[in-house]
């Protein structure tokens, strides 16, 4: 969300089971809706504005993103459109998917993505 709404900032972004579109992400309603200003039903252009998935031309950035098939408290689904959408449009990006797993994330996936962010993103000198 933050990276979408202000890539200027952002020099790499390392997302965990997260959800890429807020308008059919359906779980912590109460807690999103607290920190959104109202409900998506009320609010629905704020739920879209926070949504990545809707703004792909703005992840100018290197993008690694781990996901698994299994996930019940976050699915995949919209993730792996954006990563498919960041592809296509030649951005750096890497998408670790495990068709078994849940919302969890092993060390070596979460290190593969971080290392992947940090060898693509700008270089800073001694």
């Amino acid at each position: 969300t933050f990276a979408a709404r202000h890539p200027e900032l952002i020099a790499g972004v390392a997302a965990m089971n997260g959800t890429g579109n807020h308008l059919e992400y359906d779980n912590f309603q109460d807690a999103i809706a607290e920190s959104f200003g109202g409900t998506k039903c009320a609010l629905p252009e704020e739920y879209k504005n926070r949504s990545a998935e809707f703004f792909p031309e703005r992840f100018t950035m290197p993008v690694g993103l781990t996901t698994g098939g299994r996930d019940t408290v976050v699915p995949a689904a919209s993730v792996l459109r954006l990563a498919g959408i960041l592809k296509v449009l030649g951005r750096d990006v890497l998408l670790v998917h495990r068709e078994e797993g849940g919302h969890e994330t092993n060390y070596e996936d979460a290190m593969a993505v971080l290392d992947f962010v940090l060898d693509h993103g700008p270089q800073q000198g001694p």
